[in-house]
């Protein structure tokens, strides 16, 4: 992907901190803030995973989508299975993990992408995720969700909401979008927005999504940086956020959203995506 999209994917697109904890590398995680202090009035915890125990993610909270087929953007990576190397919660922290494995050349690194499809499936609500992304080109970073009919209806007839989404490449820069049977990034453009956030490399974030009816609002520490509203009398093609969705954390190297393989650097493996929390509120 050529440079210049990569650095204004983001922009291009659109229309429109919990108690210090390690972050696993020996440093503080980030200034603190109190819990709770980002979600709107009237909203109540109905979901969350603090990642307090030691080990492999909780298998009542989180299952594995697996296979080293390319996904949608013929991506690189194999996605393993409760392996340690690839995933694992030490320090309070949830860390997935890209590896190079040089003696698979169809797949020449592996990941991991956990879901709480069958396990945990919400419609609407406010969304929160306390995260630091690894800086690298090649690596994209992802928390999202996507709607449980798309064994049915297909993707993206059933939609997507990509709560935040970091490029290593980029480190200064997250964003959001949502794909559509109307707006998709794959023909006629998603819609999405970014934002400058000068430490998300290096430090954690919160990074949010209320879903309502009407409209998608996503912000950072508490800043709401884009909304997004559906065109008039679309319906379920312009807003098709009208039913249950499962969440999506993974860490993706290469492909036609990342980079080219020969552009990766081997120095940057083993790279991680660290997840302090997942909260999900509700009325």
């Amino acid at each position: 992907m050529r440079t210049i999209f990569i650095a204004f994917l983001f922009c291009l697109t659109c229309i429109g901190f919990t108690s210090c904890k390690s972050d696993g590398l020996g440093q503080a995680a980030a200034t603190p803030v109190n819990d709770g202090a980002f979600v709107p009035a009237g909203y109540n915890l109905v979901w969350n995973d603090e990642f307090d125990t030691p080990g492999l993610p909780d298998t009542t909270r989180w299952g594995y989508q697996t296979g080293g087929h390319g996904w949608t953007a013929r991506e690189r990576q194999l996605y393993k299975k409760a392996n340690p190397e690839n995933v694992r919660i030490q320090d309070g922290l949830l860390r997935i993990t890209a590896v190079l494995q040089e003696d698979d050349p169809r797949n020449p690194f592996s990941s991991t992408r956990l879901v709480t499809k069958k396990k945990a499936m919400f419609e609407e609500g406010y969304f929160e995720v306390r995260a630091k992304f690894p800086e690298g080109e090649g690596l994209r970073s992802a928390f999202w969700m996507v709607g449980d009919t798309v064994s049915k209806i297909g993707w993206p007839n059933a939609g997507e909401i990509d709560l935040v989404e970091h490029y290593g490449k980029l480190p200064t820069i997250i964003g959001a979008a949502v794909q559509t049977p109307d707006f998709f990034w794959s023909d006629k453009g998603q819609k999405g927005g970014f934002k400058i956030v000068k430490t998300a490399a290096t430090a954690f974030h919160v990074y949010s999504c209320t879903w309502t009816r009407e409209q998608l609002t996503f912000a950072v520490d508490g800043e709401v940086y884009w909304t997004y509203q559906p065109l008039p009398g679309r319906g379920k093609i312009g807003y098709p956020f009208q039913w249950p969705f499962y969440m999506v954390a993974n860490l993706s190297v290469g492909g036609t959203r990342g980079t080219k393989q020969e552009r990766i650097s081997k120095d940057i493996f083993p790279a991680s995506m660290y997840l302090d929390y997942v909260r999900v509120y509700q009325k």
